[in-house]
């Protein structure tokens, strides 16, 4: 699986590679390794408005999309045979609600980004979160996998030992 990140508004964040390492997580948690690309792209929360409204027809801010792509079969089994590779999926997560959500949480921006990653990706690879139950089983699988990126970003920039 490659993973790619481009920016489409603003900077890169300095997370980015602790958010490839979190998505790389994420992703071992499938039954089987999807094939293909996930493209990462770092935007601001007006594009992914505009997306929610066109593709989910629900008109507000949100902080992550998700587009999974390509062949998947009946179970979520990755990846199905096909003529062609294609690409698996691409997150869109907002800079700047990601920023807010941080605030909002009392969480650090670095630590906002990992989970968007991880949370966009684990959308990809099915879970949802429009109900309590599936909610809970996707933020198990979620936030174990944050919190042990934080706690290595912690240990490499020096905060604990």
């Amino acid at each position: 699986m490659i993973v790619s990140f481009s920016v489409h508004r603003g900077a890169a964040p300095r997370a980015e590679p602790w958010a490839r390492r979190a998505i790389r997580l994420a992703l071992a948690t499938a039954p089987s390794l999807p094939a293909g690309e996930l493209n990462v792209i770092w935007t601001a929360r007006d594009p992914l408005r505009k997306m929610n409204r066109r593709f989910r027809q629900v008109n507000r801010y949100t902080d992550v999309i998700a587009f999974r792509h390509g062949p998947v079969s009946a179970a979520g089994r990755f990846p199905l045979k096909s003529a062609e590779p294609a690409p698996f999926g691409d997150l869109y997560i907002a800079v700047d609600q990601a920023r807010a959500n941080a605030r909002r949480f009392g969480a650090t921006i670095d630590e906002e980004l990992v989970r968007l990653s991880v949370h966009g990706t684990l959308h990809l690879l099915g879970h949802t979160d429009y109900a309590p139950g599936p909610r809970a089983r996707m933020w198990a699988v979620q936030e174990p996998i944050v919190q042990s990126i934080v706690k290595r970003m912690a240990k490499e920039r020096g905060l604990v030992r």
